[in-house]
């Protein structure tokens, strides 16, 4: 965007921020391209305030783990949000102890029926067992964690 009017190098020179124009500049013309563009630009600044209130307990713990991550409150709190948006994007997720607990209850329900009825298992079978187990654990925990959710627990 030029503005036609020289600045004391010699070169264009264009308002910065908020600054109007010095004394005999021409304002730049506002269509609604410039328009659109400048308020696209304006909606990626960081302008909206979250707050919260914290009792003494609270704000010490804060500050040390701020300080603990080498963050300003500020980012910390940024970094928690969003944090917290991305994990709701991707909807309901199972929680690692609940992913490797529904691993052990699928090797537990493949191994025990052989071994209870005595059938004799060879180490490939049991590898089989165990691999087929962990292929299938991450799937079966998000569907018991999805029930949870349709359930409202």
């Amino acid at each position: 965007m030029s503005y036609g009017v020289w600045g004391s190098e010699g070169k264009p020179r264009e308002p910065h921020g908020n600054q109007a124009p010095k004394r005999g500049e021409a304002l730049a013309i506002l269509d609604e391209a410039n328009l659109a563009a400048e308020a696209a630009k304006r909606a990626t600044y960081r302008v909206n305030h979250v707050g919260t209130k914290l009792n003494e307990g609270e704000l010490r713990a804060f500050e040390a783990l701020a300080q603990k991550r080498k963050q300003t409150q500020g980012e910390l709190i940024r970094g928690l949000i969003q944090d917290e948006q991305a994990r709701e994007a991707g909807g309901v997720q199972p929680s690692a102890e609940l992913t490797e607990i529904t691993g052990v209850r699928l090797l537990l329900i493949n191994l025990l029926k052989p071994v209870a009825i005595g059938q004799p298992m060879t180490e490939k079978t049991f590898d089989g067992i165990v691999a087929e187990a962990k292929k299938r654990k991450a799937p079966a925990a998000l569907e018991l964690a999805q029930e949870s959710q349709r359930r409202g627990k």
